[in-house]
């Protein structure tokens, strides 16, 4: 009995070795499948997210984790601003009027002389010499109306453009919908210029423009109508061969009110009211006869009180009991999409100075 138990004790030691051995393998293989089971899922997971990448290029992150946010996409039509009416273009608001698709091509010709619509049954009203104190007055009486005009703007004579005041104002006038156009940056006669000095009169304005707006007119109108009444002139070929040069449409007018030759702003006035009326209305009717039909341009100037008050109210009448369709200058010409009004549209500057003292 005592040899056989000696016999089977190195048999169980060796045994003991072989299962340990046996069982070091199955762990070692249970740990190497668990290895490259995990190591393969990662890479399934990873081709799986860079096929769905290719794919679907506007496939956004797929991580949940609350430290990496999702980052938005940005929107094929852009947002406007809350509140606020208008089509972005360039990045910037351009205010009012919903636009889609490209603009039509310009129906303006620069560097023509137009001195009445040509759009059948059309009448504009515009503006010159502005903004002034006077201007918030007279765009409201618009916005009653449901009208919309032609402002041309100076940029120092009345008022200098970037006064905080007269900046207000331009922008109303600009994001409530009306032809912002250029009436030069001092308002001189331009035949006495040469073309460099022309040329620096209307591209200050444009500078100011690009500051306060973000727009570069494609309209303007020189001042005294100076530069355009000679055929064959030379200077007004100088002046209008500038301008043209520039990509500015030249626009005068048919009716002229005068209110800049007899009004004035002081008390007491050389003529009343009623005087005063009788004149402007009569230079209106004059032109128009109490006759619907045919198209017109009529000046005034919103640097006059009583232009305001009392001219601007008897005209919106008179021409609406006629039956005429009242526009901007450059719709009566064609231009009924107001990106052609201007030639350049872009983001205003984030400040801009407060004087026009360089």
């Amino acid at each position: 009995m005592a040899a056989l138990t000696k016999e089977k004790k190195p048999m169980q030691t060796k045994n003991k070795v072989l299962i340990a051995a046996v069982s070091l393998v199955v762990v070692v293989g249970i740990v190497v499948g668990v290895y490259f089971g995990i190591h393969n899922k990662n890479n399934a997971s990873n081709n799986s997210a860079s096929s769905n990448k290719s794919n679907n290029p506007t496939a956004g992150p797929t991580t949940t984790s609350a430290s990496v946010p999702n980052i938005p996409q940005p929107s094929s039509t852009p947002q406007l601003p809350s509140g606020q009416n208008g089509t972005m273009i360039n990045g910037t608001l351009f205010p009012y009027y919903t636009l889609t698709g490209n603009a039509p091509a310009p129906v303006g010709v620069a560097g023509q002389v137009y001195t009445t619509c040509t759009t059948p049954n059309t009448f504009s009203i515009s503006f010159d010499d502005g903004p002034s104190a006077y201007t918030h007055e007279l765009l409201d009486l618009l916005d009653k109306e449901g009208l919309k005009v032609t402002f041309f703007v100076n940029g120092n004579n009345e008022g200098c453009i970037y006064d905080p005041a007269v900046q207000s104002v331009l922008k109303r006038a600009f994001q409530s919908g009306h032809q912002i156009a250029s009436h030069t940056w001092s308002h001189p006669k331009l035949t006495t210029l040469t073309a460099e000095a022309i040329t620096t009169e209307m591209t200050r304005l444009e500078q100011a423009f690009m500051d306060v707006l973000g727009v570069v007119p494609r309209y303007m109108r020189p001042p005294f109508g100076d530069g355009t009444f000679g055929a064959g002139n030379a200077n007004d070929i100088k002046v209008q061969s500038t301008i043209k040069g520039l990509g500015y449409v030249i626009t005068t007018w048919d009716i002229a009110t005068t209110d800049a030759d007899i009004d004035d702003n002081t008390t007491p006035h050389k003529l009343t009211d009623d005087a005063l009326l009788k004149v402007e209305q009569g230079m209106v009717t004059s032109v128009v006869k109490g006759l619907s039909g045919g198209t017109h341009m009529q000046l005034m100037h919103d640097t006059y009180s009583r232009t305001v008050s009392l001219m601007a109210p008897w005209s919106i009448n008179y021409i609406k009991g006629l039956g005429y369709k009242m526009v901007p200058v450059a719709t009566c010409l064609g231009d009924v999409d107001p990106r052609n009004w201007y030639q350049k549209i872009g983001p205003p500057a984030a400040t801009t100075p407060t004087t026009c003292t360089k």
